[in-house]
């Protein structure tokens, strides 16, 4: 399996290329106000509103650092009914894929509630890599602020 590594602080998570859209260079996005914090606001995709979050803000409580190396990685976000939408994710330190057999992930040990989009943890020559599950980012109430309907939807 292929996956798109990125840091939290000194950390290294992953997400499923498969997953993935594209990743995009930093960008400055439009404030939704009194979005949840770990909302960053929305951005135009190639025509599409899609919303971003700061995988800092959500997982730190600091907002990512503007470095070279910072990146908005845009994601198939899985929906109840099915259907997918775009959800852009601010993350730090996106330098590379590594490919990894599935099997080498195991259970993490640690059931953290407010974070339930961590998953398995694997480990390689560099130390202990951990997925990210983009299904479980938001709360159900997040969910539905970000992802109205639109008149496509109608």
């Amino acid at each position: 399996m292929l996956l798109l590594v990125f840091h939290l602080d000194r950390d290294r998570y992953a997400i499923e290329a498969s997953q993935v859209v594209s990743v995009l260079p930093l960008m400055q996005a439009k404030a939704i106000p009194r979005a949840p914090a770990a909302v960053a606001g929305v951005f135009d995709y190639r025509g599409e509103l899609v919303p971003l979050i700061d995988l800092c803000r959500l997982a730190l409580g600091r907002d990512a650092r503007a470095l070279r190396s910072t990146r908005v990685i845009v994601v198939h976000y899985p929906m109840d009914d099915g259907a997918t939408r775009k959800l852009g994710l601010i993350a730090e330190q996106v330098l590379e894929t590594v490919r990894m057999d599935p099997a080498a992930f195991e259970a993490a040990g640690v059931d953290h509630p407010q974070a339930p989009y961590l998953g398995e943890v694997a480990s390689d020559a560099r130390g202990l890599i951990q997925r990210v599950r983009v299904r479980s980012l938001l709360p159900d109430s997040v969910q539905e602020i970000l992802f109205q309907p639109t008149v496509a939807d109608a």
